[in-house]
């Protein structure tokens, strides 16, 4: 997902075709995890010739109760459309109702965990939402309802049996009221104190959280060819300080929690290129939106940790059921048979014409979503994914 551009919302009704027992149970080795610890991050693993072998002895991450598994999750921008008050009062529109609605949460991830996936990934501070800023364009807090109803949320999945991945971050660069934390460090020492201190001790011990991702998508505050095609905003020696600092910080709450950055715009280029080596991250994170739902074999990434696919779907702008059966399975065959720990198709909405909903405009399956599960089942039971796209 390339941030606000892809948001889309979510389903406000039951999905159907709610099936219990497709989780994805696919179970790796575990040899080489830390007995008792989820934290894979290990100054350790020096280059990729050591990956897969002692060091971490599976490709694959540890969802919950410890065990590993090939993770098959779905992408939820938002749950009501809201974007910038979706759990929070929004410090630029304060007089703003919150949406969140604690139902509708719940129906939709138990809907999600129906159909086979066992992770959701979302996003927190989208137009700044759940933060507080002051007078001086600095975050100074988190607001009181986001913290509720991020609590109700966590609460929700882990009644449905499925984990969150937490996203943050929304373009920095795009607001004048703001100040930067990627290019100002006053702002970064303002944000890492007062917001995400606290939110890392608000995750710590939750067992539905899957992990975080600092920042979604960085290249957007990066300038140039491999960021975001223009001559503004901030070079990669800036924003991999301040992906590192964040991730310091949550790990000195939370040791134990797993941490990312996703990576998008140019999919697998800049994590092969090693810009986001050596930051203390657990694994990588790619996003790639192609219409052949084509991946390289993890070889050829030439990583030192595993990597997950948090966002994909096909590129083109039409809508076709075929088209994105096509690409989203092929994602999720690829990245099972290349390597990958995971894919994390894009994404769940309600009523809105866009080509990577997995809804219909009235918040029915597209046929992928029956795939999908087909793919969750057979893989569960050890047996090769069927993947024939379902003819609408």
């Amino acid at each position: 997902m390339s941030g606000s551009k892809r948001t889309v919302q979510t389903a406000y009704l039951g999905f159907g075709l709610i099936l219990a027992g497709c989780g994805g149970t696919q179970t790796g080795d575990m040899t080489g995890y830390n007995s008792g610890s989820r934290s894979l991050d290990s100054n350790m693993v020096s280059s990729a010739n050591s990956f897969g072998a002692a060091t971490l002895g599976s490709k694959l991450l540890p969802l919950a109760a410890g065990k590993t598994a090939f993770v098959t999750g779905i992408n939820i921008s938002s749950f009501g459309g809201a974007t910038d008050r979706e759990f929070g009062k929004n410090p630029f529109s304060p007089e703003s109702e919150v949406s969140y609605n604690s139902k509708q949460v719940g129906t939709t991830l138990s809907d999600l965990s129906g159909i086979g996936g066992n992770v959701v990934r979302i996003r927190l501070f989208q137009k700044f939402n759940g933060l507080k800023v002051d007078s001086a364009g600095m975050v100074s807090g988190l607001d009181e309802t986001f913290l509720k109803n991020l609590s109700d949320l966590l609460d929700k999945a882990e009644n449905s049996k499925v984990q969150v991945y937490v996203s943050l971050g929304d373009p920095w660069s795009e607001s004048q009221s703001v100040k930067n934390p990627v290019s100002d460090i006053n702002a970064r020492n303002n944000y890492l104190k007062k917001a995400i201190t606290p939110l890392a001790g608000k995750l710590k011990g939750r067992p539905s959280v899957f992990a975080i991702d600092v920042f979604n998508e960085i290249e957007g505050e990066v300038a140039g060819k491999e960021g975001n095609l223009s001559d503004k905003g901030v070079n990669w020696d800036q924003a991999r300080g301040f992906l590192k600092a964040t991730v310091d910080v949550i790990k000195s709450v939370d040791p134990q929690r797993l941490v990312s950055a996703g990576s998008g715009k140019h999919g697998w280029s800049n994590v092969r290129s090693g810009k986001f080596a050596k930051l203390g991250l657990d694994f990588y994170d790619v996003h790639v939106f192609d219409d052949k739902g084509v991946l390289p074999p993890i070889k050829d990434l030439k990583v030192d940790r595993p990597v997950l696919i948090g966002a994909c779907g096909q590129e083109s702008k039409k809508s076709d059921p075929e088209l994105q059966a096509k690409a989203d399975l092929g994602f999720l065959d690829s990245a099972q048979k290349q390597g990958y720990a995971g894919a994390i198709l894009s994404e769940v909405g309600n009523g809105i014409d866009n080509p990577l909903n997995l809804l219909d405009k009235d918040g029915k399956h597209k046929p992928v979503l029956v795939q999908f599960q087909t793919f969750v089942t057979t893989l569960g039971q050890g047996l090769p994914p069927t993947l024939t796209p379902t003819k609408s």
